[in-house]
């Protein structure tokens, strides 16, 4: 009868210790690396158009967790993560691109760039560009694992910056 009692007085508590469900995720990358913990960062930043190696060209999106500096570098700040994605804003919008270590011309490269030292591209991951906004700011996420750490998650805001560069 005792442990009747007690089963009884402690099961509210026991049901209320677990942790709460999550709903499923409407994510284009939902799926991508279910190791994962936690919910992704939100980065705000810049995009803009620049010449890649066969002068072709190419959409760079830096994303930061703090200040948006005005126009376009000619540093980027630091720490960011940096997205570069073949072709343009109007062929990238919408597409689902494979991250990998070395551009190509179907795949994206996703950069980790610290505070010092060189910018090192993430092994493997997914990410998408899904919309862009009456302002011209494109709007999309990503999930990446680099050699180090754990995977990396994030949606992006990031202002169009006109690059004036022309490629042919």
């Amino acid at each position: 009868m005792r442990a009747l009692i007690l089963t009884l007085m402690f099961s509210p508590i026991v049901l209320l210790a677990q942790p709460p469900q999550q709903p499923p995720s409407t994510s284009p990358l939902a799926g991508i690396f279910p190791e994962q913990q936690g919910p992704p960062a939100n980065y705000l930043g810049y995009a803009f158009i620049q010449c890649g190696p066969a002068n072709a060209p190419g959409l760079r999106i830096v994303a930061l967790q703090g200040l948006i500096p005005e126009g376009i570098p000619k540093a980027p700040p630091r720490p960011s993560i940096e997205l570069v994605i073949p072709g343009t804003v109007e062929t990238a919008i919408g597409k689902q691109f494979t991250v990998v270590p070395k551009p190509s011309a179907e795949s994206a490269v996703a950069f980790s760039c610290p505070v010092v030292g060189d910018c090192a591209p993430a092994e493997n991951g997914a990410l998408v560009v899904t919309s862009r906004t009456g302002s011209g700011a494109l709007v999309g996420e990503f999930k990446a694992k680099w050699g180090i750490g754990a995977v990396r998650a994030g949606r992006f805001t990031a202002a169009w910056r006109e690059s004036q560069e022309k490629c042919s």
